[in-house]
């Protein structure tokens, strides 16, 4: 009950938990020796140079873990199916990947959405709803939990991209803009998400999640967990 495996695709975490540093990654140790002997029996090879560790603590200094030989270090944060985890799970430096991932790809669109774009206001709507975006709320369920200053700067690049979608005025306001677009906020969409997300969840057949505790995220103790979006 120490140990749980999550594998997607090619993506494999394996999660220990304990009192002490010292007890998980004993834990985690004995299971990576396990895996060792697995994969070499069935001949898999692992590249041990991509396989990364982090411990979401403020505590330092954790023993090491060693992988076929090879000690893998602490990190302060690691990528994991898109997302990136820091030691806090704050999510700040997620949010700056997707704002600069998002700035990217607005810039490859930018011909079609600026001001002075031929193109139909439908199109480019449909762009920012389509391609834009989903860039945005990626996993959205996981990290909307993060401070309103983190998220702040999601919405700020929404509002400006919207802005220029329709050409605004200085006296445009941004709720109006969204209204006559027919368009939610970007909290109000990943409300939306994550509320499907969180209904859902109890009937996928997944062993993982079936052994998370239930929690009432409008208690103040759970603000910081994932389903706290869905009350603020």
């Amino acid at each position: 009950k120490n140990i749980t495996l999550s594998q997607y695709a090619d993506d494999t975490a394996i999660i220990a938990q304990g009192k002490t540093p010292q007890e998980f990654v004993s834990f985690l140790q004995k299971y990576v020796l396990e895996l060792e002997t697995w994969l070499t029996s069935r001949k898999i090879q692992l590249n041990v140079d991509k396989t990364e560790a982090i411990v979401f603590s403020k505590i330092s200094n954790c023993p090491v873990v060693n992988l076929f030989g090879t000690p893998i270090p602490w990190k302060n944060e690691v990528k994991y199916l898109g997302v990136t985890l820091d030691r806090s799970l704050t999510f700040k430096s997620h949010i700056e990947r997707t704002r600069d991932k998002f700035n990217d790809s607005f810039r490859r669109q930018y011909s079609l959405i600026c001001r002075n774009s031929r193109l139909s206001l439908n199109n480019k709507v449909l762009i920012y709803l389509a391609y834009l975006r989903p860039i945005l709320a990626y996993a959205s369920p996981v990290w909307a939990c993060t401070l309103k200053t983190h998220l702040h700067k999601l919405v700020v690049l929404e509002n400006k991209t919207i802005r220029m979608i329709t050409n605004a005025r200085w006296y445009h306001r941004n709720i109006d803009l969204r209204l006559a677009l027919k368009i939610p906020s970007l909290k109000e969409f990943i409300q939306n998400l994550a509320r499907k997300f969180f209904n859902n969840i109890q009937n996928i057949d997944n062993n993982t999640l079936q052994r998370i505790p239930y929690y009432h995220g409008s208690l103040r103790i759970n603000s910081k967990r994932p389903i706290s979006i869905l009350f603020k």
